[in-house]
């Protein structure tokens, strides 16, 4: 965990913004060479809370994290250590939560993590997770958490797209539901587990989760209908640097600011239990000059006595041509 002290700027080498949104956090993680050290108990606990970005279909299950270990205590700190920039990775961090969670119940069992389905021409694809349920079932379990932003106006999932532009939500769900779900049904990677003495899955199962971002001026409000996507999806909002005045208050609680390094992304205000957020005109010169994405926590109080209270997280993106937000 870091610390920053309000309206004090504090140079931060511990922070990242991940390996493909390279960011000021990112590169002085990258200069220092400091492996990254998370509590991901933390994220297991968001996981627990978390929701579906999609909604189930006849012929995607949707997996339940709160099913998994709801007779089981989660309290203890679970530390991970992950390379430095640009090594590290947020779906092999997302990987382990999963991994922990498995790891607290005393009803589930993994039985394998990341086969890779090969045949003597080629490369087929990987399967993420086969674990025996409370039925004695054996299932192929699909993993993935993502971060989408809608486009002002759009309607429809090829209008979510990641916050660096390379990544889109329809893509990305038609990969799941025709590629890597059905893989384990495919005799070519029946035989392969059979081969590798691993108990062959009968069902299938998607754990897709992370946040929706919505332009910040009604962000709350925006509701895209028909679409597949879970009515209670993870949200929040996101901004141009043109426009992020809308963040400061000028009347009301006062409000402060947390970047966020890629490895708390998942866990968000989990991992700062004592805030000490940075104030408005701080915010604005760190992000301001960052090209790339950065994923802020807004706490408010009513003054400086009492604690600070979180209250939502967005996105902070670099305008484009034309801007995302008019």
């Amino acid at each position: 965990m870091y610390r920053v002290h309000l309206c004090h700027y504090t140079q931060l080498l511990n922070g990242n913004l991940g390996s493909s949104i390279v960011g000021q956090q990112d590169q002085k993680n990258h200069q220092s060479g400091s492996p990254i050290k998370v509590d991901i108990q933390q994220d297991v606990n968001w996981l627990l809370q978390s929701q579906p970005l999609m909604s189930a279909t006849p012929e995607v299950t949707i997996f339940k994290p709160q099913d998994t270990v709801h007779e089981t205590d989660l309290s203890s700190m679970c530390l991970c250590t992950y390379p430095a920039q640009p090594a590290y990775r947020l779906g092999k961090h997302f990987e382990d939560c999963v991994d922990r969670l498995f790891a607290s119940s005393s009803t589930n069992n993994i039985i394998a993590r990341n086969l890779v389905i090969q045949t003597p021409e080629r490369t087929l694809g990987e399967l993420d997770l086969i674990y025996q349920n409370k039925s004695s079932e054996i299932v192929h379990l699909e993993l993935a958490i993502k971060f989408y932003l809608l486009k002002k106006g759009g309607t429809q999932l090829i209008d979510f797209v990641g916050p660096a532009g390379h990544d889109r939500l329809d893509l990305k769900w038609d990969r799941l539901r025709q590629h890597q779900l059905s893989l384990s049904q495919t005799a070519e990677a029946l035989d392969f587990l059979q081969q590798q003495h691993v108990p062959l899955p009968t069902r299938q199962q998607l754990l897709l989760t992370g946040m929706l971002f919505y332009a910040y001026e009604n962000w709350q409000s925006t509701v895209v209908e028909d679409i597949g996507l879970n009515p209670q999806h993870q949200r929040g909002w996101w901004i141009e640097h043109h426009e992020v005045a809308q963040l400061k208050t000028i009347h009301g609680p006062q409000r402060g600011f947390i970047i966020l390094p890629k490895w708390h992304w998942i866990g968000g205000p989990r991992h700062y239990s004592e805030p000490q957020p940075i104030c408005y005109n701080e915010l604005i010169l760190r992000t301001t000059a960052d090209p790339w994405p950065n994923m802020v926590l807004i706490y408010e109080h009513t003054d400086r006595t009492q604690p600070w209270v979180f209250k939502n997280r967005g996105l902070i993106l670099a305008t484009k041509k034309p801007p995302l937000v008019s």
